[in-house]
């Protein structure tokens, strides 16, 4: 079978439509899906949806394919944000006809010509052993098709919409008098994301408000440095504050009132404030996050746990610890209390925000300038998907053995006088990224200069 294992990564399936991944593909990875259920159930239904690319409706179709044909019946939702996907395989789960579980198809942020599939539990949380069991099933087993297939229905995609809509409006209490830049970067947010703001009271203006695969207007991630059209509109406007979603609008980025981006963390611990309960204080942050979590969590009465980087490890994490609120760098927000659930939401995050903005005399200006900054730098390093794991395992030998206190739940963390540094193999990509944050800019560019030169000694190492 000439198929590249590679594109069995941590969460998820992902790779280059028509190249590494196609439609026939994709139905084998549902019937591997369906072969995987059956080991614990003798029927049930599973839900599927998409986000906005050009092949999503195609993978979409193959993968339910792939499912009925293993005996199982299969709800198409279409194409809507991961979120009010996740929401309706939640909110079936607490009823007398749950979801066995779901597929989300997406490549998130990755560009145009990637595609991706994501299982879901009933809860609507991620697999991660799962998604070890079911690549074993795709490689290793004879895939068995059931004597009965399961059925295929259609079901009213804005009919799923409304619903998620009336749920949100009864989470988030009125933001009437702020007024909001949105762009949903072409992505599948743009089918709610405008509806869900002037619901609520907002005034708004959209940008890049189509949803359209190719995304012709900036790069599906949202990084400040692609967000220039929205930091443009909110130059020229009296904006409240300025967000930006993701392909499959599961990732939020703020623009506040001055025109300026603010860090993920930052907005973690504005939002913490009204999030935390003495019943309920842990405040959990992936590994790449600012330092400042360590210095301002603790003041407004929360406890700092550190976790691993992606949705899934979160969810996990969040239930261990029965946490308030969850952050990572790459905007990811989740908030268990506020929602119920426990997946992350940037859409009802974005509009909480806006809830805490509305309640306080303060800007969001004034709020993100009373939280220190320092100087943060990412770098990404090319680095091959068959090594980049062992040049982790080097990374982490080296450093142990200098003697560095060093935290390798994800990557390889160092702290140092004055900063520290964090070199983490992607789970979606080749690339090997280093995070750096220090006291000052000499001190920061002194430590991307040591640690990019072990990452190259780290590389010749194990090739």
């Amino acid at each position: 079978m000439n198929i590249s294992q590679d594109i069995f990564r941590a969460y998820d399936i992902r790779g280059v439509y028509g190249d590494e991944l196609d439609a026939s593909i994709g139905e084998r990875v549902g019937l591997a899906f369906g072969n995987y259920l059956r080991k614990n159930n003798s029927h049930g239904k599973v839900s599927i949806g998409c986000d906005a690319r050009v092949s999503s409706p195609e993978l979409q179709e193959a993968v339910a394919t792939g499912i009925s044909k293993a005996g199982f019946d299969v709800d198409v939702i279409g194409m809507l944000p991961i979120p009010v996907a996740n929401y309706f395989t939640w909110k079936a789960s607490l009823g007398s006809n749950p979801y066995l579980g779901g597929v989300y198809i997406t490549a998130s942020h990755n560009p145009a010509e990637y595609n991706g599939i994501r299982f879901r539990h009933p809860d609507g949380t991620g697999y991660t052993e799962g998604n070890i069991e079911i690549k074993r099933i795709f490689f290793e087993e004879e895939l068995i098709e059931s004597s009965s297939c399961g059925s295929i229905t259609k079901i009213s995609t804005e009919s799923v919409l409304d619903d998620y809509v009336n749920f949100v409006s009864k989470k988030v209490g009125s933001i009437k008098g702020t007024k909001v830049a949105l762009d949903p970067g072409n992505g599948v947010g743009c089918v709610i994301v405008e509806r869900l703001f002037q619901k609520l009271g907002a005034e708004t203006f959209s940008i890049n408000n189509e949803p359209d695969g190719t995304f012709p207007n900036r790069p599906s991630e949202p990084a400040p440095k692609n967000l220039g059209d929205l930091i443009s509109v909110m130059e020229k406007g009296d904006f409240d504050f300025g967000v930006a979603f993701d392909g499959d609008a599961d990732r939020c980025v703020f623009i506040d009132n001055k025109s300026r981006s603010v860090s993920a963390e930052k907005i973690g611990i504005i939002v913490s404030k009204s999030l935390i309960t003495p019943e309920s204080n842990k405040v959990l942050a992936g590994v790449p996050c600012s330092m400042i979590l360590e210095q301002e969590i603790p003041k407004i009465g929360g406890e700092l746990i550190w976790i691993r980087v992606g949705d899934v490890f979160v969810c996990e994490e969040l239930k261990k610890h029965n946490a308030a609120i969850a952050m990572e760098i790459s905007a990811h927000f989740f908030a268990p209390g506020l929602t119920e659930f426990i997946f992350d939401d940037p859409l009802i995050f974005s509009l909480t925000l806006a809830e805490h903005i509305v309640k306080s005399d303060l800007t969001l200006a004034d709020m993100s300038d009373a939280i220190p900054s320092y100087p943060y730098e990412e770098l990404k390093f090319t680095c091959l998907d068959s090594i980049k794991f062992k040049v982790n395992d080097n990374l982490e030998q080296t450093f142990t053995s200098m003697g560095y206190k060093v935290e390798t739940i994800d990557g390889v963390k160092i702290w140092l006088d004055g900063g520290w540094v964090l070199l983490r193999p992607s789970n979606t990509q080749p690339v090997i990224r280093m995070f750096v944050e220090a006291t000052d800019t000499s001190r920061l560019e002194e430590i991307k200069k040591e640690f990019q030169a072990y990452f190259e000694e780290a590389v010749r190492a194990v090739s």
